[in-house]
């Protein structure tokens, strides 16, 4: 059995995963739009978030300071030069290049991430042409299950959900996104984009403790 009490603070901690790592995604997903990215500092969920996230407070004052066409085709060419080239990327949005063996592309951890989707029926569109360890789709396969858990009212599922955002957590996100945070951090001095890593690694930090907690007081249900 569970109380009410219990039920809301589920459904809180869930909400509040989904919420920054959409953010995250938004960010990291392509190229900055400033219309797009007013609406989101122009919430007052974003607002109150700010409070207490620090990397939420920098990408706002990135955002912010995005007054004009010439300031939005400058974030648009960092965004370019951080993830997509032509010349080597300072800050690769890819597990495998800070995992593999060769740290290219393609390589065993690709391949361990697609077995993941593919339990859940999922496959990413680009698949065999792009890499599925693109970190905008790991997290978006995170959200996913989180948003899974949200739906189902069944506590066996919602057991095997957090089960495997916890094996697919640990097993993946963990450990390189922070390694991911550090090269962007140095690579770039866009509030923007330091914003997004800042805030990324707090997400880590939160998912780290907040998966372990979900697993214990659904297992308790």
């Amino acid at each position: 059995m569970h109380t009410e009490e219990t039920v809301i603070d589920h459904s809180s901690l869930l909400h509040s995963r989904l919420y920054i790592n959409q953010l995250i995604r938004f960010i990291l997903d392509e190229t900055p739009n400033r219309d797009s990215l007013l609406e989101i500092v122009n919430t007052s969920q974003f607002e109150s978030f700010c409070e207490i996230s620090a990397g939420a407070s920098l990408i706002k004052k990135g955002i912010e300071s995005l007054n004009s066409t010439e300031d939005e085709e400058l974030a648009k060419q960092e965004f370019n030069r951080l993830f997509v080239g032509p010349d080597m990327l300072p800050a690769p949005l890819w597990e495998s290049v800070y995992l593999g063996r060769e740290h290219l592309l393609f390589e065993e951890e690709t391949l361990k991430v697609r077995e993941c989707y593919h339990e859940y029926g999922l496959s990413f569109v680009h698949e065999n042409n792009e890499p599925d360890d693109h970190i905008v789709i790991e997290l978006e396969f995170l959200s996913y299950l989180i948003q899974k858990t949200i739906e189902t009212t069944d506590v066996n599922m919602q057991q095997k959900l957090v089960a495997d955002q916890q094996s697919f957590f640990n097993d993946h996100l963990s450990k390189w996104a922070l390694s991911f945070c550090e090269h962007l951090n140095k690579a770039t001095t866009f509030d923007l984009y330091r914003g997004a890593a800042q805030l990324l690694a707090e997400y880590i930090s939160f998912e780290m403790e907040s998966i372990p907690f979900l697993m214990e007081a659904f297992d308790n249900e």
